[in-house]
């Protein structure tokens, strides 16, 4: 069971916002401030929906809305998930279908029957809306509070009085029949660990699975009898002070009157503990054997081990609940190499279907993208351009269906994933990109733009060498994506050797490149992307900066450009003559 589709309205900075979701691992990625951690806390409210506050309204729409509509009426908050689950005729311990029973409409069950070895599986989808919305009968009060309101911040304080009259209303979102709370509540587990974290989730989870443990009945009665030998074997140890202690209360003897109330002193060591509150996480040195308490260890493991503990705690809990962690930024904290090896794993039992849970990850590490996989990776972005300002999210794996040219969309892909190193998964979180084929590009538009007075890192630009002409696998990502991302590609325009006779310069100016062609007609409604190469008579982005510089100096002695660029067989040329005017002359 798992949120297969999200859509929030009025939540936080999402205005009219939706989003799929797979069964598994789902790798959230998008620039500061893009919405990664609003859409987390959007799906934490399912188990936690009494945290609003006054700051989860859309306060964009409020301020387009504040004096013409929410004079006469209350704004609200709306979130509808929809979950899909699968059952077998065959598992009789599935218990979800009842937990979704408020919230299933006949027309969402599919029957997919099976074979004499497979049972009949049925695909059932349910629709829970929640609606945090005014009171209809302190409407009136509402207005009273809010109508001398005439700027955003005295609406917002008039508001905050207000949200006494506010409650949360669960509905079946799709016959809008009336649920209760608790049945929301209950649907799933979610853990939401943040940026900076620390082992009480852990400790929350193991202690819970320990208690459950302890209270089933084929263990409680074991438990008893040790409790009740430990107890003995305590009274046993300290007998002489138990004995002393008898001695002085048997003296009593109604000194103090309580005998008439037929009422004696008695004494007994009963121990009672706390079998879950006992149980701590402590680090072993492997080398030398020696314990040392969490606290103690470096953060970096002691993260990785919490999100570990998190991660498999699932398989010995002997709850049928259905799970979700909500994880933020897992690399804080944590080496590069720690976070290529733990999604790798992550990715492992992602892949043999072994999570047992739905994970959703916000993250700015490249690291965690070059290994989680295409499949798995979800670009947020939030658009303040138009008056309608709201957060968009694509699906990566969308970016590679092609159904007109399928083996192609599975090539590019197939590249992608070959490709997308730790290096080039920086395109991913880049505000724009600038693709070039090789190496002396990437090195060189770098000094460009600081010539220029350009900063690239500031205007987060990522320049990505591609190695090659291959273009069109790397623009997949970005073709006909709502994330609206520019895109530079630089090529070579690899003008054909001469061989023998001269051609006339005009059959230069109008060669077009066959790879250029392609791209060019491909991408052509795509107002993103653009392609540049050379235009004066070079073949390649190195012959193009000479024929363009050679007569400046600056270029060739001063900022060293073209000795950069250009081979070591040339070097004692540039260092004797600086320019080839200066040489003519």
């Amino acid at each position: 069971m798992y949120i297969q589709n999200i859509k929030i309205k009025n939540y936080r900075h999402f205005s009219d916002f939706e989003m799929t979701f797979k069964d598994g691992l789902n790798v959230i990625i998008g620039s500061n401030n893009s919405g990664k951690t609003n859409l987390l806390r959007a799906i934490e409210l399912m188990a936690d929906p009494d945290s609003i506050t006054i700051h989860d309204f859309n306060k964009n729409t409020i301020l387009n809305n504040f004096e013409k509509l929410y004079k006469k009426e209350a704004p609200q908050i709306e979130i509808e998930f929809q979950i899909y689950h699968e059952i077998s005729e065959e598992n009789t311990d599935d218990e979800s279908i009842i937990k979704l029973l408020s919230f299933l409409g006949m027309d969402k069950i599919e029957e997919q029957k099976g074979s004499q070895e497979k049972p009949t599986q049925y695909n059932i989808i349910a629709n829970i809306n929640m609606k945090y919305a005014i009171n209809p009968n302190k409407l009136d009060n509402y207005i009273k509070q809010v109508t001398e309101a005439d700027t955003l911040q005295k609406y917002l304080d008039a508001l905050e009085l207000s949200l006494k009259y506010f409650a949360w209303e669960f509905t079946n979102g799709t016959s809008k029949l009336l649920a209760d709370k608790k049945e929301v509540k209950e649907l799933f587990k979610i853990d939401f660990i943040e940026a900076e974290r620390n082992t009480n989730a852990v400790y929350r989870e193991t202690r819970k699975t320990i208690n459950d443990f302890i209270k089933d009945d084929q263990n409680a009665s074991s438990f008893q009898t040790m409790k009740q030998a430990i107890s003995q074997e305590m009274k046993t140890n300290i007998s002489p002070v138990l004995t002393k202690i008898s001695t002085i209360v048997e003296q009593e003897k109604n000194e103090i009157g309580l005998a008439k109330g037929n009422v004696a002193i008695a004494q007994d060591v009963r121990l009672d503990p706390s079998i879950s509150d006992s149980y701590i996480i402590d680090v072993k040195d492997t080398k030398s054997e020696y314990i040392i308490p969490l606290s103690h260890n470096g953060v970096g493991y002691n993260n990785l081990i919490n999100m570990y503990m998190l991660i498999k705690l699932v398989e010995i809990s002997q709850e049928k609940d259905f799970r979700m962690l909500c994880l933020e930024e897992p690399e804080a904290h944590l080496h590069p190499a720690m976070q290529y090896k733990l999604f790798s794993y992550l990715r492992k039992i992602d892949d043999e279907d072994k999570l047992k849970q739905q994970i959703f990850v916000t993250t700015h590490s490249s690291n965690i993208t070059a290994v989680a996989g295409l499949d798995n990776i979800y670009m947020l972005d939030y658009q303040r351009e138009n008056n309608a300002a709201d957060g968009i999210s694509r699906s990566l794996k969308e970016q590679f269906i092609d159904p007109e040219n399928p083996k192609d969309a599975e090539k590019a892909k197939n590249h992608m994933m070959k490709f997308l190193d730790v290096t080039r998964s920086d395109m991913l979180f880049a505000s724009r990109v600038i693709l070039v084929e090789g190496i002396a590009e990437k090195l060189l538009l770098p000094r460009f733009m600081e010539k220029l007075g350009c900063s690239y890192e500031d205007d987060h630009i990522s320049i990505v060498e591609i190695g090659g002409k291959h273009f069109n696998h790397f623009l997949k990502v970005y073709a006909n994506n709502p994330i609206d991302k520019k895109v530079l590609c630089i090529t070579d325009k690899d003008y054909p050797s001469i061989d023998g006779e001269l051609q006339p310069i005009s059959e230069y100016l109008e060669f077009e490149p066959e790879h250029v062609k392609k791209l060019s007609e491909t991408y052509k409604n795509n107002d993103n992307i653009e392609i540049k190469y050379q235009t004066k008579y070079g073949r390649t982005f190195e012959d193009e900066m000479f024929l363009a510089n050679y007569d400046k100096n600056n270029c060739i002695t001063g900022c060293k450009l073209l000795r950069i660029a250009l081979g070591e067989t040339l070097h004692p040329f540039i260092d004797a003559n600086g320019s080839i005017t200066g040489l003519l002359t």
